[in-house]
């Protein structure tokens, strides 16, 4: 299964997969974490679980005094989930750390990748390691059969999906030689199942699959429309569908189960293009949602061109205009009203809660009185009486609190625990104290005051102003009861899911801007948690003055979904076209979503005529040009500019921006630091999310070295400019202010990459440490964009070298010999070190280690934490190695027009 983010799509690639899943979640931008990929990687769940299986086996050894025993399957399976739906003999190679101990104890020889086997680093091997007394082997009996992989099965498998060559290399054919007799036999199960037969009971799955969903998630059965839903004839018979029902209603399962049927039975791969912020760090990939959904549209459509046997999926909370977008992807819809927990949705209007009911005139019914008694001092600090609403529900159960602005949710945080009785500090004690270690921890040191005030008492903020690890741990402790309330800004809704027995929305606002109805749902469907409640609560405060507001607003249809390839100036059309030139466009553009709301969306001109004025700008701006091979020059081509452009995925509005930023590097290139490069892949995009302190910018300025000074001049921002604004003096001169800002952020990105911590620089330029971690993302992407940009465009071969160096200093912004160990899952910069401290300086060393002994060694590292990081490195280090190993396969393949005699 591959998680796409079509932010970043350049081109369609050659296309072996045939499903695509997609969210157009205008209400329900998460769905439910019904999904067996929940906050941690599916992989690294999978590799844990065989983790504990093979442990538990390993502890019975010495209790082995009969024969090996047979394990059996009802759906011809081994005892690992899904062990013999994959054909390649090399998976069942004892996995690196564990080949010496088998070799000793069996004396069987198992073919290495050539890695020294051994749980702790620094320590050198002898040729017989010394095995423990304590463990009785008895050395008649052969060495227990090895697992599998469930991770290594899932991703060969797909990996052989998509592949296409028909050579076969050596390699290849000496591990199919000694094929073991189990595989063979396994294999003709197998075969002897149709190209879209179905493998087992569970839907067309192995109900190894049921047993795996109830091992990871707790889910038993699926809910009735879950059923029915993968039993529609346009299921079975591989046909478009849109699935649409409320929140938390169960819709990413049915997803799941239907990627696991393409890639296993039908022995293809699938894409899922999801909409989460926080989980994934990607942006909402929804149809009506801007920019983004102009992506997603253009995805589609190209996929629906080029692919015509592609399935495609779409999960949907209810729509208003659904049949538009059946229309577009030739869909068919199923709709259910089901959600697991019951919503009530309530208002509040100074001391009294109505309860929302579209049957009455005005939409409200009268439900209660609030009966808290507060002091004159707490009438004063909270007129909205949240502290009531608040104390009726935690510590016991959970709440969370929507805020209108980063600020006020902090604040709101801080004043509760004021007034929170003194017990609150006891409940759940210790594990609130590990949790501030670990943030502690993921700061290098540094821990927010806020946070280290509510987190006694249970409380915490989330918005993005917190890093993703704070935010992750944030996420996690509020998911397993440690925290009972959070204070948010709507992007919480809209990211990730965190269900709560009552929801709060503080005000009917984002920022100054009244809420959508959209919104509104989004935030309310967090209310009632799976299993745990019967009934969940919203409750929305106002005042007198948006009385009338809400009404409608609680009432009020659903938004309809719209094409947004003309949004921002039809960016998304001048960028579908230039993708398209040399191909029929209008034919290709009768397939999109704008075509068929054409009556609605284009309303002063035409869809054709919007084509030939894109068509002209894209000209103007040297993208395209008519053919200079064809007489009457009717056909149109791309230039190198636009090529260049496309794949390197730049904003079209940026684009002879960056050619003349680009040129103007070259004729005085500063080598000698990175500050000039730097300068050039600040995201143009971020500067007008930023406005200089210009006192910290004259600060800042005057540390630069004299080249580093001359430079910035040279791009147009002398020292002189900055000291005049930093004393509030007016300047005369006229300076690009695009230019001033980035300079300003290039010094921010400067600083992190000369090994300045994250939380030393957020202090030091005065901005909050979200801002400054989205920053440093934003540029490594950036960066990445603008050296395919470069390779595209021969004048700029210099700069190849140059960014692929700075696009991975960017993305880990560690020091060099970090970069290895950070590359692995769950490894952040503060986990980096601790290990490379305590001796696992390489890949290989974290490969090979004894997760018992890192939990040893290392602080605030769990078990679970500790196992998931060493499957991941032996997850990285197999990929590196197998693609080492093609790369040798390539060079010893006999060349298929070699020349005979």
């Amino acid at each position: 299964m591959y998680v796409v983010n079509s932010d970043n799509m350049r081109q369609m690639p050659a296309l072996n997969w045939t499903a695509v899943f997609f969210f157009n979640d205008n209400e329900d931008l998460f769905d439910g974490y019904d999904s067996i990929m929940d906050d941690s990687s599916f992989l690294a769940k999978l590799e844990d679980v065989e983790q504990n299986i093979e442990e538990h086996e390993n502890s019975c050894l010495a209790q082995q005094t009969a024969k090996s025993i047979k394990h059996s399957c009802e759906d011809d399976l081994t005892d690992s989930v899904l062990t013999e739906a994959f054909h390649d003999a090399s998976l069942r190679e004892f996995p690196a750390s564990h080949t010496v101990f088998q070799r000793d104890v069996s004396n069987i020889k198992i073919p290495t990748l050539g890695i020294v086997s051994t749980s702790t680093p620094d320590v050198k091997q002898s040729k017989q390691p010394a095995i423990s007394t304590n463990t009785y082997i008895d050395s008649n009996k052969s060495a227990p059969k090895a697992r599998r992989s469930m991770t290594d099965q899932l991703k060969r498998a797909m990996l052989e999906n998509a592949a296409s060559s028909n050579r076969i290399s050596k390699t290849v054919l000496q591990k199919e030689a000694v094929m073991s007799e189990e595989i063979n036999v396994a294999m003709q199960a197998i075969e002897s199942v149709s190209m879209e037969g179905d493998l087992g009971p569970f839907f067309g799955l192995p109900s190894k699959v049921k047993d795996l969903i109830l091992r990871l998630k707790g889910i038993q059965d699926l809910y009735e429309w879950q059923k029915a839903c993968l039993s529609l004839d346009s299921v079975i018979q591989r046909r478009n569908l849109i699935y649409s029902l409320p929140t938390s209603g169960g819709k990413t399962l049915v997803a799941e189960i239907l990627i696991l049927k393409e890639i296993l039975c039908r022995k293809k791969d699938a894409v899922l293009i999801l909409p989460y912020v926080s989980l994934v760090q990607e942006k909402l990939h929804m149809l009506g949602d801007g920019s983004r959904g102009a992506v997603l549209e253009m995805t589609l459509a190209k996929v629906k061109y080029v692919c015509k046997g592609t399935q495609i999926i779409g999960m949907s909370a209810t729509l208003g205009n659904v049949g538009d977008l059946q229309k577009f992807l030739s869909a068919e819809n199923y709709t259910n009203d089901f959600r697991p927990v019951q919503l009530k949705e309530y208002v509040k209007l100074r001391d009294s809660i109505y309860e929302v009911n579209p049957k009455e005139e005005d939409g409200l019914t009268f439900s209660r009185l609030l009966s808290f008694k507060y002091s004159s001092a707490m009438q004063k600090v909270d007129p909205d009486h949240i502290i009531a609403l608040v104390a009726e529900v935690i510590p016991q159960k959970s709440c969370l609190i929507f805020c209108a602005t980063k600020k006020n949710c902090e604040n709101v945080a801080g004043m509760i625990c004021k007034y929170l009785n003194k017990d609150f500090l006891k409940h759940r004690e210790p594990e609130k104290a590990a949790l501030l270690a670990e943030l502690k921890d993921s700061g290098s040191g540094c821990l927010c005051p806020v946070l280290q005030k509510t987190v006694p008492y249970g409380l915490a903020y989330h918005h993005s102003g917190l890093t993703s690890d704070e935010r992750k741990l944030v996420e996690e402790a509020y998911s397993s009861g440690v925290l009972c309330l959070l204070t948010c800004t709507s992007t919480l809704a809209a990211g990730i899911n965190l269900p709560a027995c009552r929801v709060i929305l503080r005000s009917p606002y984002v920022g100054a801007d009244f809420l959508k109805r959209s919104q509104y749902k989004q935030m309310v469907g967090r209310a009632g948690r799976a299993g745990l409640d019967s009934v969940g609560e919203s409750i929305l405060i106002l005042q007198d003055k948006d009385k009338d507001k809400v009404k409608n607003l609680v009432s009020a249809p659903m938004e309809t979904c719209y094409s947004n390839l003309l949004h921002d100036g039809n960016r998304g059309l001048l960028s579908l076209i230039l993708s398209l030139i040399g191909l029929n466009v209008l034919g290709f553009m009768s397939g999109t979503l704008l075509s068929v709301q054409e009556v609605q969306v284009c309303q002063q001109k035409t869809l054709k005529e919007l084509i030939q004025e894109s068509t002209e700008i894209l000209k103007q701006k040297g993208l395209i040009e008519a053919s200079s091979y064809v007489p009457d020059n009717a056909i149109l081509q791309i230039t190198r500019l636009g090529r260049a452009t496309f794949k390197g995925s730049i904003h079209l509005s940026y684009c002879d921006v960056l050619y003349k930023d680009l040129s103007k590097g070259l004729e005085g290139l500063l080598l000698n630091s990175f500050m000039h490069l730097v300068y050039l892949v600040t995201p143009y995009d971020m500067v007008s999310l930023c406005k200089p302190d210009w006192m910290i910018y004259f600060r800042e300025f005057t540390k630069l070295s004299a080249a580093e000074q001359k430079i910035a001049a040279a791009l147009g921002v002398p020292e002189s400019f900055v000291a005049r604004k930093a004393a509030g003096q007016s300047v005369r001169k006229c300076v690009d202010a695009v230019v001033v800002t980035r300079l300003y952020l290039a010094l921010v990105l400067y600083s992190l990459l000369r090994e300045t911590t994250l939380w030393n620089i957020s202090d030091r330029f005065q901005l909050t440490r979200g801002f400054v971690q989205a920053l440093l993302s934003s540029a490594s992407a950036f960066c990445s964009c603008v050296l395919h940009f470069t390779e595209e465009l021969e004048e700029f071969w210099a700069f190849k070298a140059l960014l692929t160096e700075l696009t991975r200093r960017l993305t880990y912004c560690v020091q060099a010999e970090l970069i290895p160990l950070m590359e692995v899952a769950g490894v952040m910069e503060f986990r980096a070190k601790q290990l490379y401290n305590a001796g696992y300086k390489t890949l290989a060393h974290l490969a090979n280690a004894d997760p018992n002994v890192l939990v040893n060694s290392m602080e605030n590292l769990y078990k679970k934490q500790a196992n998931q990081i060493v499957s991941s490195a032996k997850m990285l280090l197999q990929e590196k190695a197998e693609t080492l190993q093609q790369e040798v396969d390539d060079l010893l393949m006999l060349p298929n027009d070699l020349p005979s005699v």
